[in-house]
């Protein structure tokens, strides 16, 4: 290789060489713009604040409780309004909602039979366990329970038994299984009836059902009168209104602190939209840092050929540079 062409080639690598840097240091800009980016998408999930479920504990309330002295029934005072006109006397009246909740148990009698295909059709079956399940029409098998007394469903079933068939009485024993909140009787001929002599009847069973229905009864008294029970709280200590009856009557008032149920529901939503809101911010920031990892990793890939490149070049450079020396080492010496 002659020595202009020797230089040539060099200037070329040189060049080549400086294209190569210049490019691997935009490599290493782009490289820590993303490096920013992904520190701040971090510093933006720092900042983030992680919703907290609200404690069934923080939301409580007081309430005032009464007992009604004509009727014994207790009731809980929802709220208070007071009157803006007092009376002659300067004395203000206020007007009282008050609510009682009550259980009812709803009752009915029907007859099941050991024969047929219809709906009422009954089996009693004994299973690998030792335990005995019932099956009316093709509803599910449910689990007896032995005979035990059930006193306080006496009345109802007495009520819903017009024609007395079985005699209920205070001293009747049932056989019981439960499907979801509905209960259901069978009369046990006797205390010690066994599920064996319970299969052995064949006959048309009788059975009853109960079923819990919560119930709210409010009442709303516009003339009731407060007395405070002046020791600095500022509650009261008891009421006096007038019942349907038109008698003035005064009941102790008791303080008590329930659950609120409304508040903490109502919190128990903003905490679910929160965290949805925070999920969706997170899955987001994950997204967006996962993309900038895979541009970062094809940035750091291109940056390492660009480094073998460089390497090969510096070679070819060297190479090319003792052609050049050697060269001019015997140029030097042809006319020295």
């Amino acid at each position: 290789m002659g020595m202009a062409a020797s230089q040539a080639r060099y200037l070329g690598l040189t060049a080549r060489k400086t294209n190569v840097e210049y490019e691997g240091q935009q490599v290493n800009q782009e490289r820590t713009a993303l490096a920013n980016q992904s520190a701040g998408l971090f510093n933006q999930m720092l900042s983030l604040n992680v919703p907290t479920p609200p404690a069934a504990t923080d939301y409580t309330k007081t309430e005032y409780v009464f007992t009604d002295n004509s009727t014994s029934q207790k009731y809980t005072i929802d709220s208070i309004h007071k009157n803006p006109t007092p009376d002659e006397n300067g004395v203000y009246s206020y007007t009282i909602s008050t609510y009682k909740s009550t259980t009812d148990v709803l009752s009915n009698r029907t007859e099941i039979v050991n024969s047929g295909t219809g709906s009422d059709r009954y089996t009693i079956a004994k299973g690998e366990d030792d335990t005995y399940t019932i099956q009316i029409g093709h509803n599910s098998s449910h689990t007896l329970i032995e005979p035990q007394k059930y006193s306080a469903l006496t009345s109802k079933f007495q009520e819903a038994d017009e024609n007395n068939v079985d005699n209920i009485t205070e001293d009747t024993y049932f056989f019981k299984f439960t499907d979801g909140k509905v209960e259901y009787y069978i009369p046990a001929t006797s205390a010690d009836e066994t599920f064996e002599e319970l299969m052995a009847r064949g006959t048309t069973l009788s059975m009853y059902s109960a079923e819990s229905i919560a119930k709210t009864e409010y009442k709303t008294y516009n003339d009731a009168v407060l007395e405070s029970a002046g020791d600095g709280t500022g509650r009261y200590s008891s009421v006096t209104f007038t019942n349907e009856n038109g008698d003035k009557i005064t009941c102790s008032l008791t303080q008590q602190t329930t659950q609120d149920d409304e508040a903490y529901d109502a919190a128990m939503e903003t905490y679910n939209a929160e965290k949805a809101i925070y999920e969706q911010t997170i899955a987001q920031i994950n997204a967006q840092t996962e993309v900038i990892q895979q541009q970062d990793k094809t940035l750091e890939l291109h940056l390492d050929q660009l480094d073998t490149e460089q390497q090969a070049i510096q070679t070819e450079m060297d190479a090319v540079k003792k052609v050049i020396d050697k060269n001019i080492e015997e140029t030097f010496k042809t006319f020295a």
